[in-house]
């Protein structure tokens, strides 16, 4: 009797372990339920949802396919109240989806099944408003993006490959797609009449998502304007002195590399003629205006700086006798008077009065005011001391003349449209140190100084 009721017991025991191993999971209060809600983004979508405090549910679990097939599994907690469903790129309707809650024990409740829709990713409406026009020597890529962005697009142009001779599809630049847009110009190293453009992008996960291709831009040609083709004014002050050769005349006199200051300082090491112009003080946020005295296509507009001069640029205060105005404007540092910082707008309203938000924007440069911004910008020439070697003193005229000049080339965004009026505004300039990077800014007065000034136009 003894043995049969030990053997009814344990088989009352197993039979109640299984019946506990066939229970999986836990409930889920209704309202936990109502909560979900799903709403449409760029490449997927959000999922709100509701886990209160007090509960025994410690997370949510989302499991779903993406846009290749593959199972993608999305986890959240307490700690947050949203999810972001991924990996989708076509705008996608009634997407099929598993919700699960989980407890702290990671026991999982039953599956609700649920559907959401998904909106173009970034690499699809990227191309929605693509815009691929013309350039001066290249061609101009534009387009906006979504808040919510993702992707790389890459662009190619169809040229000779170098390597073997032949025609071929050649990358000039990959890059991270752009909140809200962007406007990209090439200048292209080889000559072509016409040009040919591949845009293609791709997802972070490496998957091409699109490609379309522009044919048969044509190449832009520029005018060079003579100096008595237009007219150029400064809403602020210029430093004018007969004496060291500060002016506006000096921009247009033909010398783009500084060659009368180089012969002033081969007669004279400390010499104080300079034969340049420089405007300010306090000329950040002024208008430099180029009039075309009538509506043209802008090409570009060209800054020219020294080439090289590794001179002692005078101190206000020092053991030498620096005249006064001279150091007030150099304060120890050429490079420190060069423009980093630059926009350019075209308009045919008053450009002393008008409203530059209301103006086109025409051009843009942002590099660092740093010696190590400095050192990777279009002035880095202007104060290497190394780039024409022994000295820029004792070089033959022959080495001299092959120097190339250092310029900041405007290039103007092109739509085909037609200014009377460019204005640009210098924000910032480098900030100077030479050799070590010292956070020190050599141009608290807001001096800007260019040598040659050069404005050219779409060639008819």
């Amino acid at each position: 009797m003894i043995r049969k009721t030990l053997f009814l017991f344990v088989t009352l025991a197993c039979l109640w372990a299984c019946n506990d191993d066939d229970e999986i999971g836990f409930d889920v209060p209704v309202e936990f339920r109502k909560e979900l809600s799903f709403t449409p983004i760029p490449g997927g979508a959000i999922m709100k949802y509701y886990l209160p405090d007090n509960s025994d549910i410690f997370g949510v679990r989302v499991t779903y396919k993406d846009a290749w097939g593959y199972d993608i599994t999305k986890e959240g907690t307490y700690l947050v109240d949203s999810l972001r469903l991924s990996g989708f790129n076509e705008a996608q309707q009634n997407v099929p989806a598993q919700v699960r809650f989980f407890n702290n024990a990671m026991e999982e409740s039953a599956p609700i099944d649920v559907t959401f829709d998904t909106q173009d990713s970034a690499p699809v409406s990227f191309f929605d408003n693509l815009t691929v026009n013309s350039f001066w020597g290249g061609f101009s890529l534009s387009y906006t993006s979504p808040g919510m962005v993702d992707g790389m697009v890459h662009v190619l142009y169809v040229g000779t490959n170098p390597r073997t001779q032949q025609t071929d599809s050649i990358l000039i630049m990959s890059t991270p797609i752009i909140e809200n847009g962007d406007t990209l110009n090439f200048v292209l190293q080889q000559v072509l009449d016409e040009v040919t453009v591949v845009v293609r992008t791709e997802d972070y996960r490496g998957y091409r998502v699109k490609q379309e291709i522009f044919a048969g831009l044509p190449n832009l040609y520029k005018d060079t304007l003579e100096a008595s083709e237009f007219d150029f004014r400064f809403t602020g002050d210029i430093v004018t002195n007969a004496e060291y050769e500060f002016g506006e005349q000096y921009l247009f006199d033909g010398d783009k590399r500084g060659d009368r200051r180089r012969q002033h300082l081969l007669g004279n090491i400390r010499s104080y003629q300079y034969a340049t112009f420089v405007a300010g003080p306090n000329a950040f946020g002024e208008r430099f205006i180029v009039d075309l005295r009538e509506p043209k296509v802008p090409a570009s507009v060209n800054l020219y700086a020294y080439v090289n001069f590794g001179t002692s640029w005078p101190f206000p205060t020092s053991w030498y006798d620096f005249p006064a105005l001279v150091a007030d404007v150099w304060n120890s540092s050429y490079t420190s008077k060069l423009p980093c910082k630059i926009k350019m707008y075209g308009t045919n309203e008053n450009p002393e009065t008008v409203d530059l938000a209301s103006c086109t924007l025409l051009y843009k440069l942002d590099q660092e005011t740093s010696y190590a911004g400095w050192n990777a910008s279009w002035a880095v020439r202007t104060d290497d001391y190394y780039s024409i070697s022994p000295s820029y003193l004792s070089v033959t005229e022959a080495e001299y003349a092959a120097v190339q000049p250092v310029v900041l080339e405007m290039l103007c965004n092109y739509s085909g449209e037609t200014y009377r009026y460019l204005i640009f505004v210098v924000e910032d300039t480098f900030n100077g140190e030479a050799f070590y990077e010292s956070g020190t800014d050599y141009n608290t007065r807001e001096y800007i100084s260019f040598n040659e000034l050069e404005v050219c136009v779409k060639a008819e």
